[in-house]
């Protein structure tokens, strides 16, 4: 075997293994965002529906020509 042979071996083995680092970084990654757990939204809902009332009101008042 000559030392091109024996490098591109290397090499292959090298690329290999940086593969499966790789991979288990990955693995790492979706672990952790799976253990986030989801932020509590329902104070957001309850002030979105407030928000929207008042969107229905607004529109209510301007709608009528006799309100003007």
């Amino acid at each position: 075997m000559d030392i091109k042979t024996i490098a591109t071996g290397i090499g292959i083995v090298i690329t290999i293994a940086s593969l499966f680092v790789f991979q288990g970084q990955l693995i790492q990654r979706v672990e952790v965002l799976e253990a986030r757990s989801i932020p509590n939204i329902a104070p957001l809902e309850k002030e979105l529906s407030v928000l929207k009332t008042q969107v229905e009101e607004i529109k209510a008042r301007n709608s009528n020509p006799l309100m003007r």
